[in-house]
């Protein structure tokens, strides 16, 4: 029998080592070549989808079986969990469908989770920034609306390449203008930081 501490270090190295890969293969989708029609485009690679759709029936399936096949460990706070965890992998799959953004030379069309596009104009943005933590770029408008861009998504070049070209230069603070700068270049924001 394996000791209590040597089963709690192996779970946890089969966890950071599955997120790891996990996160490394959404990393190298984003460098996905974009297919002539879709320039301009920014939107989430199949990855996500795939995710999504997996978590949704998992989850899902796993409250059904226990409901079927009911177990004295099962009460509220399962449920509660396995409900949540559905919930977060339906919004990823509705994330794949609307979230798909077209860059134009005076602004953004952007798709919201919900299915609520927002387009606004280049000059009406006030601060640009990029977030490590949640590896993303928020965008502060002049009506108080913020829009956020995930790191993890195909179309970044030309996100950020129009971002140097058209939004307000005082707009973009330092560290976040760097990162526009490389990610311009094809380098793109770390993953798995």
């Amino acid at each position: 029998m394996m000791p209590e501490w040597a089963a709690v270090l192996a779970k946890t190295v089969f966890w950071l080592v599955g997120m790891t890969l996990v996160m490394r293969w959404l990393g190298r989708g984003r460098h996905v070549a974009v297919p002539g029609a879709l320039k301009g485009r920014v939107q989430h690679h199949g990855g996500i989808l795939a995710i999504g759709l997996i978590g949704t029936l998992f989850f899902s399936g796993v409250m059904a079986a226990a409901s079927v096949w009911p177990d004295e460990g099962v009460n509220f706070w399962f449920y509660a969990f396995m409900g949540g965890m559905t919930l977060l992998s339906a919004y990823l799959v509705a994330d794949y469908r609307f979230a798909r953004h077209s860059l134009t030379e005076h602004g953004m069309d952007f798709g919201r989770p919900s299915g609520r596009r927002v387009r606004f104009g280049w000059a009406e943005v006030t601060r640009i920034r990029f977030s490590r933590t949640w590896n993303w770029f928020r965008i502060e408008l002049r009506s108080g609306e913020v829009v956020r861009v995930s790191g993890l998504m195909t179309g970044l070049p030309d996100f950020a390449a129009r971002i140097l070209e058209q939004a307000p230069g005082e707009a973009v603070d330092g560290d976040t203008l760097r990162m526009l700068r490389d990610t311009a270049k094809g380098r793109l924001p770390p993953v798995w930081d």
